[in-house]
């Protein structure tokens, strides 16, 4: 299942363009919005607005986008599941292999080794990203909802 989110294009590159988002979509549709303050926290420091980058897609190009039109943009499911995985578990694994290597030894070693593993876990993630190994886990852009008016200048030609 594709999670769908419209928003308003902000910058145009050649590849793809830049969205201005509403982070509602995920919130609502939660069977614990009720009880969970991410909503509420992120609403606070960033007004619930987030920017993100689209690539083109074979339904739309950034070509076609003007800025200010509102665009609907996708990301698969899976590359949600599969990029959370990647980017919470490997550092934490990692932490936990780490802190279990040192069991015999003093917390203070152990709490040690474990933060030393998120580093080099979240280094080696970095690393990974730069050279292009994580896959592409851009959001695309699905299509045109809107056209935003473009103001027009009536010029006389008298004056």
């Amino acid at each position: 299942m594709d999670i769908i989110e419209s928003g308003r294009v902000v910058a145009i590159e050649e590849s793809g363009v830049w969205v201005e988002t509403i982070r509602s979509s995920a919130c609502g549709s939660c069977a614990a919005r009720s009880g969970c303050g991410h909503r509420t926290l992120a609403g606070m420091l960033t007004g619930d607005k987030g920017l993100v980058r689209a690539r083109n897609s074979e339904r739309l190009q950034a070509a076609l986008c003007s800025i200010n039109d509102r665009v609907e943009i996708s990301i698969r499911g899976s590359t949600l599941t599969k990029s959370a995985l990647t980017l919470y578990g490997g550092p934490l694994g990692l932490g936990l292999a780490l802190a279990m290597s040192q069991a015999d030894r003093s917390d203070l070693y152990v709490a040690g080794a474990f933060f030393v593993g998120l580093a080099v876990g979240f280094i080696c993630l970095r690393w990974m990203d730069a050279r292009g190994l994580l896959g592409n886990t851009e959001p695309v852009l699905e299509r045109l909802v809107e056209t935003a008016v473009q103001p027009v200048m009536v010029v006389d030609p008298t004056q």
